[in-house]
């Protein structure tokens, strides 16, 4: 799997999980307790323990090396991170008591952590292989891509060269990492809505057409964004890490408490 089609993979896997739930209530009552409320919370605790214990096996060792890039494992790292807390919210019958309930709370957080990591994880710049882009490739993007806007500006009236300049050296304001991130598609947007209009006025005033100047620029800016993100996203990645893997650890912790407490109490999967 690439790009999203994990998370399209998990959506539509969820929903037929979720027809499957509705004939399920109307022919009994659920209940976790029911051989199959068990059978579901044990297909779900299953998931789980992949999603958490092989992809960190072939990431941070060789053991699985053979078994393709770890890009691909990511994806299935994601897909079987939503589907396996799915399988287990089926399982509790939406009742969420005691350390049932505990348990459920937990991977609620630890998906919801999951789901900012990949979002941390996009905002790295990457090649079309999926390899990461190294900062000094990417400051020699932005070397070409000003090269080519000054080419294209030199012939052109004082004022559109003015507007090249004060492009180049326009001050941003100073954003924490977070919001540099996060709000990317709306800084973005931000941008290319006042670049728009600034050549756009251009146009009409010099009898210009600028459009090709206009994609040089958005092409220097995106590479100037992108080295900025990258620094970024790392930061914040090294902090979520510090989050995740403990969130993993007490939702895992809570789940073998869970099990044990179920086959104490005599909890069957055949009654």
């Amino acid at each position: 799997m690439d790009d999203s089609r994990e998370l399209t993979a998990s959506l539509l896997i969820c929903l037929g999980l979720s027809g499957g739930y509705v004939a399920y209530a109307l022919l009994t009552e659920p209940s976790g307790g029911h051989p199959f409320g068990h059978w579901l919370g044990i297909a779900g605790t299953i998931l789980m323990v992949f999603t958490e214990v092989f992809y960190s096996l072939r990431k941070r060792t060789g053991l699985l090396r053979w078994a393709g890039p770890v890009r691909y494992w990511l994806s299935a790292h994601i897909f079987t991170g939503i589907v396996g807390p799915f399988l287990v919210l089926m399982h509790t019958a939406f009742e969420f008591r005691g350390l049932a309930g505990l348990t459920l709370v937990l991977t609620g957080i630890v998906v919801f952590s999951g789901f900012l990591g990949r979002y941390l994880y996009t905002a790295i710049p990457r090649s079309l292989a999926g390899v990461e882009v190294s900062a000094v490739d990417l400051a020699r993007g932005i070397e070409r891509a000003q090269q080519a806007v000054l080419e294209a500006a030199g012939q052109l009236p004082p004022t559109v060269q003015q507007l090249v300049a004060a492009d180049a050296a326009r001050q941003r304001r100073q954003r924490g990492d977070w919001v540099l991130v996060l709000a990317r598609g709306w800084d973005d947007w931000l941008y290319r809505q006042g670049l728009r209009t600034q050549i756009r006025s251009l146009e009409r005033s010099e009898r210009v057409k600028l459009d090709g100047l206009e994609r040089l620029l958005k092409a220097r800016r995106d590479r100037e964004r992108q080295l900025r993100m990258m620094q970024a996203s790392r930061r914040l990645l090294s902090l979520w890490h510090v989050a995740h893997v403990p969130m993993g650890v007490a939702l895992f912790g809570s789940v073998i408490i869970h099990v044990i407490a179920e086959i104490y109490f005599g909890a069957g999967l055949m009654q």
